[in-house]
């Protein structure tokens, strides 16, 4: 199958005891190291959220009110593990919450049979890219052990939300279930 894995804003903001702590997100990093073991690197592509230079709109608003985040490099490296996994792949800054914004992301994506969706944050970065992809016309996979929300609730809401637009849209399935299709 030629799915393009989509691996989401893993970075060092998103982990324990940082300002947008998931906390899942130590579960979600074990599974994506395990896709990565198996997919092939040509079919894969990690994003990191960077706040733009020069932002509109409320996106001015939304940079001012982080700009210590923004400002500190470690908080937009990706979290190690999947730091050192990344090395060998592409990787995309993008300065919005879908990384379909990323035009190199869109043309791999009109490309591959499917989109498998990885990440952080479920109900932010990763929805928002779900959204874009089904009006790009994608076939989408949310591996739901793979995705951490800022906590197990907004990712349950989350999942809610989408079960309408499966299995046109959509297809739920675990890490495991993925790789043993």
């Amino acid at each position: 199958m030629n799915d393009l894995l989509l691996v989401i804003d893993m970075q060092n903001v998103y982990l324990p005891d940082q300002p947008w702590a998931c906390e899942t997100v130590a579960h979600t990093k074990a599974n994506i190291l395990k896709l990565l073991e198996k997919h092939p690197k040509n079919q894969t592509i990690f994003t990191r959220y960077i706040a733009a230079d020069h932002p509109v709109g409320t996106w001015k608003t939304y940079n001012e009110l982080n700009r210590k985040i923004n400002e500190d490099p470690w908080m937009n490296e990706l979290m190690d593990g999947i730091k050192e996994a990344a090395e060998t792949y592409l990787i995309y800054d993008k300065s919005t919450y879908s990384s379909f914004q990323v035009p190199a992301i869109r043309q791999a994506a009109r490309k591959a049979d499917r989109i498998i969706l990885t990440g952080v944050v479920s109900e932010c970065c990763v929805l928002s890219t779900f959204f874009e992809g089904i009006d790009l016309g994608c076939k989408l996979i949310w591996l739901t052990d793979a995705t951490s929300g800022l906590n197990p609730i907004l990712e349950a809401e989350t999942l809610h939300i989408l079960q309408g637009l499966s299995p046109l849209h959509v297809e739920f399935m675990t890490t495991e279930e993925y790789l043993t299709q």
